[in-house]
């Protein structure tokens, strides 16, 4: 079945450190008087302007290969299959902070402000990490409670564009969720809009299944390694 999730814009607001991580500052100290004024002014922006908005549809294992569809495009081998196939459940969903933050950083370039418009895009790029987790938690708390009781369940998402699952892959997740409903639409060169709404699986299961060695060929020339940060961050929940 369907369902929207409720979002709220505190929990979906991200954390200075998460924005430094998406800037590839992580952990660095001493940041400059400069960027700190700029992330608090982007984070108050974020947080006036943003709309979370979240929906999921359970599917059984066995659909997986009816989304998995990358128009032929999909890498030959990829770890996203072998992880679905070990899951104890699994769920199609999108979400997006709407459009005005994108607007309003588009804007802020037009206007002679790029040090603040960039800033706010590096809010923006967290604060989709951050709904692909929160749209994780959800999807647990939805689970029965006899599937929770006794597991060690963690639940990833993955997303066409990654792990070798090709883009066009959002063109059947679509076509099954219909994300419109909550105001995400997909370009015909398969992007997203509003851009960083974030969508893909949902996979819940013992966090093994989550586990992969980034050594496909399309990991080579990955500059993100997106897989792995993510693992981290599930890890230390």
């Amino acid at each position: 079945m369907k369902k929207r999730i409720e979002l709220t814009v505190e929990e979906a607001t991200p954390s200075v450190a998460e924005v430094l991580a998406a800037q590839g500052m992580a952990g660095r100290q001493n940041i400059p008087a400069r960027i700190t004024a700029l992330l608090e002014s982007a984070l108050d922006i974020f947080k006036q302007l943003a709309e979370p908005k979240g929906m999921l549809e359970e599917l059984p294992i066995s659909g997986f290969g009816a989304i998995y569809d990358g128009n032929g495009q999909n890498s030959p081998v990829c770890p996203v299959p072998a992880i679905v196939a070990r899951a104890e459940a699994l769920a199609v969903f999108a979400a997006t902070m709407g459009d005005a933050l994108i607007n309003k950083s588009s804007e802020l370039f037009a206007q002679g402000d790029p040090a603040l418009g960039f800033m706010l895009d590096a809010v923006n790029s967290a604060g989709a990490e951050r709904l692909g987790r929160l749209m994780c938690q959800k999807f647990l708390e939805l689970l029965p409670e006899e599937m929770r009781r006794g597991q060690k369940l963690k639940a990833q998402y993955y997303c066409p564009g990654h792990c070798g699952w090709h883009l066009s892959g959002q063109e059947r997740m679509f076509q099954m969720l219909h994300p419109e409903e909550i105001d995400i639409t997909l370009k015909s060169s398969w992007a997203m809009f509003p851009t960083k709404s974030i969508s893909g699986v949902l996979v819940a299961g013992e966090i093994e299944i989550h586990r992969f060695k980034p050594d496909f060929t399309f990991c080579k020339v990955c500059k993100d390694h997106k897989c792995v940060q993510r693992l981290r961050l599930l890890e230390s929940e």
